[in-house]
C-alpha cells in the first residue's frame, strides 16, 4: 500500500513539472515552443484554448491569439512569414501571468523585480510604453508609460533611474532566434 501511495505522489508530481515547464519562459522558447513550431502544432498546443487568425487589412494572416476558456488574450503568435503555417514563429507576446521565467518573472512583475533578477540591456521609448530588453531570456518587457509620469507621445530617451520599482507590464515579448 504504500509504494502505491508512493508511486502516485511521484506520477502527481511528474505531471505537475511537465505542467509548470510548459509556462516557463527561457531564452527563445516557451515551454515546448520554439522558433521551429508550426501553426499545426500550436493548434494541438492548446487544443483546449481558442485560437484567432488575425489578418492585417487582407488576406495574409499575421497573428495567432490565443484565448483561454474565459476569453482573456493569453498570447499572441507572430509566424516567420505572415500566412505561412510551416515555417516556424517569430515570436511571441505573452500576456498571462502564467507564464513566468526560471527567475519567477511574469506579466504581473513590476520594474524593479526584473531590475533585480535581470541585466537591462537597453531601454527604448514607444509612443505608450518604456520597452526594456533582456538579452538573457531574448527578450523585451513592455512597462506602461502612465506609470513613469511621462506623456503618451513623449519620445526622448528613458534612463533606467527614472522608471519607478512599482511601474506594471503590458506584455512580454520572446523572440524565437
Amino acid at each position: 500500500m504504500k509504494k502505491l501511495i508512493a508511486v502516485l505522489v511521484i506520477a502527481i508530481l511528474l505531471v505537475q513539472c511537465g505542467q509548470e515547464n510548459d509556462m516557463l519562459i527561457v531564452k527563445s522558447q516557451l515551454g515546448k515552443i520554439n522558433k521551429n513550431t508550426s501553426i499545426a502544432e500550436l493548434d494541438k498546443i492548446f487544443k483546449n484554448d481558442s485560437i484567432e487568425k488575425f489578418t492585417a487589412g487582407s488576406e495574409l494572416i499575421r497573428e495567432y491569439r490565443i484565448f483561454d476558456k474565459n476569453g482573456k488574450q493569453n498570447l499572441v503568435f507572430v509566424p516567420l512569414r505572415q500566412n505561412d503555417s510551416i515555417k516556424g514563429l517569430e515570436l511571441v507576446k505573452i500576456y498571462s501571468d502564467d507564464y513566468t521565467t526560471e527567475k519567477g518573472i511574469s506579466t504581473s512583475s513590476t520594474f524593479g523585480e526584473i531590475s533585480e533578477n535581470y541585466t537591462i540591456n537597453k531601454i527604448e521609448p514607444s509612443f505608450n510604453a518604456a520597452i526594456l530588453f533582456i538579452d538573457e531570456i531574448n527578450a523585451t518587457v513592455s512597462l506602461n508609460k502612465k506609470d513613469l509620469n511621462l506623456d503618451e507621445f513623449d519620445m526622448r530617451p528613458i534612463r533606467q533611474g527614472q522608471i519607478p520599482d512599482e511601474a506594471s507590464v503590458n506584455y512580454i515579448t520572446l523572440w524565437f532566434e
